[in-house]
């Protein structure tokens, strides 16, 4: 009787993964849920119900549950490359940028949003649906996507997401490249605020939990090649982030590039053009677009 129950168990969360495969963000081709706190290895513990911050349903709270939303590539450009987008948000809510899913669909890049759960003081969760997202995206071979071809980026968190979790997968598994855009490098109170921390590490962190979750300490010779983003005025977000981290990419002899514009704050808006040619060039450059 209990192999009975855990039969039919099974098979109904399989039906409700199913069931929630279809368009419901827009613009995205596809949903896919990946799992909740129910079904994850990894709880982050959250228990109120998800939320839109406010009435533009760009920010989402409290997220108990991981959505990839897929933006397929053009068809007369597809590249075979696909990239994980992760939104920033401090860790404490997740900030669409759905112009930028866009973006790379209309350069022939699969581009996949993705709703990680917040931590809520409990990385391993963020951790588990960063790499869950890259794994998921290197099954979809019918989109046209090349499994050794695919990478990720993000923004202000989610660039340290995208960094850390390029820097702590499996060799082997590693994302084939890293866009990090103006991210949040080092995880000392100093560089990234008490707030973004908590979230992250729960309110009882000490120190060294915060050094240890710092990206530069993670590098290895076999980090994937990363391209960071930023601007010079970043109030948020100091830029020597992400210098160090560069600078430590550099001596484990990793392929790295970075441009740091003039001005533009915590963003890339005012120097789009210019980073979106770069974003190209340096695909272009690493083979992975030819």
């Amino acid at each position: 009787m209990r192999k009975l129950i855990t039969l039919i168990t099974a098979i109904a969360c399989t039906l409700s993964v199913s069931a929630q495969k279809t368009i419901s963000f827009e613009g995205a081709d596809e949903t896919v849920r990946l799992w909740d706190n129910t079904t994850a290895q990894y709880s982050n513990y959250q228990t109120q119900d998800e939320q839109w911050r406010n009435d533009t349903k760009r920010s989402m709270l409290y997220t108990s549950s991981c959505e990839l939303y897929i933006f397929k590539a053009d068809p007369a450009k597809n590249r075979g490359v696909a990239i994980c987008i992760y939104p920033g948000g401090g860790y404490q809510r997740i900030n669409f940028n759905i112009l930028m899913a866009k973006w790379y669909a209309s350069q022939g890049i699969t581009a996949v949003l993705v709703k990680y759960r917040l931590p809520n003081g409990h990385k391993e969760a963020t951790l588990e649906d960063a790499m869950g997202a890259i794994r998921y995206l290197r099954t979809r071979t019918d989109l046209g996507i090349n499994p050794a071809k695919v990478g990720v980026t993000g923004s202000s968190a989610g660039g340290h997401l995208a960094a850390w979790v390029s820097n702590v997968m499996p060799d082997g598994e590693k994302p084939a490249f890293a866009i990090p855009l103006y991210g949040a490098m080092l995880r000392t109170e100093f560089y990234t605020g008490k707030k973004a921390n908590d979230a992250l590490l729960g309110e009882k962190y000490c120190f060294q939990d915060a050094v240890d979750l710092s990206v530069q300490n993670m590098v290895t010779p076999q980090t994937p090649p990363t391209l960071l983003l930023l601007c010079d005025d970043d109030n948020v977000v100091l830029p020597y982030s992400s210098v160090v981290y560069y600078e430590t990419l550099i001596r484990h002899g990793v392929k790295a590039s970075m441009h740091i514009y003039p001005s533009g704050g915590h963003s890339i808006k005012k120097n789009n053009n210019e980073c979106c040619a770069a974003i190209l060039d340096w695909l272009d450059w690493l083979g992975l677009t030819k």
